[in-house]
């Protein structure tokens, strides 16, 4: 992979992760307030800004992995079971900020019974677009996979 290009992908990734470390900060507050103005979810302001800090770590550590996997790439070592891990773990980030989603708009659309069709539709987006998302990265997981132990035979035969 090209230094430049290696540079402003890890440019990009420190910027969202300031944001989304901003974000988790900003959250609870932004919670608060709505809790102050809106007396019938005064008591989710709490649950709910725990779940979001959640997610918003899940999506840290997917940073995380994500900075690992340009690494390997960098040093042209993707086709290591290192970059297994790495993907295994942006899976679990995933699922884990899908559920938190659906849990989430869950709870408001059949718990609380709030929110109206909106929040159906982030509860029906969560659920498809957090299950799509993962499904993606798993078939990338196996096809890494695959081309892993297509260059270790290779590596053997040569």
């Amino acid at each position: 992979m090209r230094p430049a290009l290696v540079a402003c992908t890890r440019a990009l990734l420190v910027l969202v992760a300031l944001g989304t470390a901003l974000s988790m900060f900003l959250a609870p507050l932004l919670a608060a307030e709505v809790g102050a103005q809106h007396p019938e979810v005064r008591g989710l302001v709490v649950p709910y800004s725990v779940l979001a800090v959640l997610a918003l770590l899940a999506v840290e550590v997917a940073l995380v992995a994500v900075w690992r996997l340009l690494g390997l790439a960098a040093r042209d070592e993707v086709f290591d079971p290192r970059a297994l891990r790495s993907v295994t773990v942006v899976i679990g980030c995933v699922v884990t900020v899908a559920t938190l989603a659906a849990t989430v708009f869950g709870h408001l659309t059949f718990g609380a019974q709030l929110g109206g069709p909106l929040v159906l539709l982030g509860l029906l987006g969560s659920l498809v677009g957090g299950g799509a998302l993962a499904l993606l990265v798993v078939v990338l997981r196996a096809l890494l996979r695959t081309a892993t132990a297509d260059r270790r035979e290779l590596a053997a035969v040569i």
